[in-house]
């Protein structure tokens, strides 16, 4: 699935940057800071895996509901991320702004930069041309367009 792809493309930029991320935090604030970036950084890696196993399910076996899918994949997504956060708030080690602007920060970043690599070249950050290659292979052909 060419989301899942994303996905793993997003998760390895985010163990580029996030180190430095925690590493900053640790040093302006403390390690409540740093740990909570990092909480941050995981709940914005598992909403963007859970939205792309399940919309890309329902691409392969029924792209009609595609749409409605997506829709409703945000709104788990954001209920998703609503509990934990409330569930995080009983946690002392977690400062929750910290968090939730990592949470907004790293959901933004991650997708704005697979948005700008969307045309980059097989290969770059690790995915095989092979793996490239297929996906293309199975994209439908513009039927006189």
């Amino acid at each position: 699935m060419i989301e899942q792809l994303m996905v793993r493309r997003m998760a390895k930029r985010a163990v580029l940057v996030g180190p430095v991320l925690v590493g900053l935090l640790w040093v302006l604030g403390n390690l409540d800071y740093a740990l909570s970036g990092a909480v941050g950084i995981a709940m914005t890696l598992l909403n963007l895996w859970i939205a792309a196993r399940i919309i890309g399910t329902v691409a392969e076996r029924s792209p009609h509901l595609l749409m409605p899918t997506a829709l409703a994949t945000f709104a788990l997504g954001l209920i998703l991320l609503t509990v934990i956060a409330f569930a995080l708030q009983y946690f002392d080690a977690i400062v929750f702004p910290v968090t939730g602007l990592v949470l907004i920060g790293s959901h933004l970043g991650l997708v704005l930069w697979e948005a700008a690599g969307a045309h980059a070249t097989p290969g770059s950050l690790g995915e095989s041309t092979k793996d490239a290659n297929s996906l293309r292979s199975k994209e439908p052909k513009n039927a006189g367009l």
